[in-house]
């Protein structure tokens, strides 16, 4: 809604302007308007086609890049546990001397 000369009238879009322009300031004013404002170039619809993919992708690559910090924050923390595992039960057997070996080839 906008005011003009102190009465309320509905602009919903570029029609509604250019009616009310043309009513309130004379037709010639609405079809400068109308030059200026028109319709949107089919270049500039690409354009914003091209910006709006963009964006997309670059949502889609933040939610990925979200998995994978989850994913890797999981894995620290096995890792975690695997290391406390191994330092609470390290006796000198064969079986825990492996575990220690594999460990420290998983931190490299």
């Amino acid at each position: 809604m906008i005011m003009i000369n102190e009465n309320w009238e509905q602009a919903k879009d570029l029609s509604d302007v250019l009616r009310i322009v043309s009513e309130n300031i004379g037709n010639e004013f609405s079809q400068k308007v109308e030059e200026i404002c028109g319709e949107p170039s089919e270049e500039l619809y690409a354009a914003y086609q091209k910006l709006e993919n963009e964006k997309n992708e670059l949502e889609q690559r933040y939610n990925d890049y979200g998995d994978i910090s989850e994913s890797l924050d999981y894995l620290n923390e096995q890792i975690d546990k695997l290391e406390k595992y191994i330092d609470d039960n390290l006796d000198g057997t064969d079986f825990m001397e492996g575990m220690r070996k594999a460990f420290e080839m998983i931190e490299r």
